[in-house]
């Protein structure tokens, strides 16, 4: 007896591969596909344009002009504001003194122990538990005795500070 031959039937694993590649070579016309198009004259342009701005920018940061980064050095006060930035300052610090003085019955032997510690600024401990602060402003000795009144040390620092700028 005589077989009769069929034609080869096609497994699974065939079926897989065929099906795989098939996919494969999907992919790959794909991307052939794509890169075409970002070759186009429009996206050259649009990489051009991009690379321009970038260089622009480095340019920029390179160089720093004035107008990105502004000034130096900020401009000079008026004596006037600076003395009244003294006051305002003494002011403050005479009352962390004060505030030494009520919490521990004595004053600071230093200024850094009542936790000051605005340069140029003097200290003083005074008879009676008074003291008196005393700093250069400008050409100025301004001197706040703990007495002082706040209202007659400022005068007018608060309307000079106030007005800084105005003509």
């Amino acid at each position: 007896m005589t077989r009769l031959s069929t034609p080869a039937a096609h497994d699974s694993k065939t079926d897989l591969l065929e099906a795989a590649k098939a996919v494969v070579q999907e992919r790959n016309e794909k991307a052939e596909q794509a890169a075409a198009r970002r070759m186009q004259p429009e996206v050259r342009k649009r990489v051009g344009v991009m690379s321009l701005l970038g260089l622009t920018g480095l340019l920029v940061i390179a160089l720093q002009p004035a107008w990105l980064h502004g000034p130096k050095a900020l401009p000079r006060e008026s004596p006037a504001i600076v003395e009244a930035s003294v006051r305002l300052a003494m002011l403050r610090e005479q009352q962390r003194v004060m505030d030494f003085l009520k919490r521990n019955g004595r004053l600071p032997a230093t200024l850094s122990e009542a936790g000051v510690s605005l340069p140029g600024l003097g200290y003083e401990a005074l008879p009676q538990q008074e003291f008196r602060l005393f700093a250069q402003a400008g050409d100025s000795l301004l001197v706040l005795r703990s007495s002082d009144s706040m209202t007659h040390f400022l005068g007018n620092s608060l309307r000079d500070i106030k007005n800084r700028g105005r003509p």
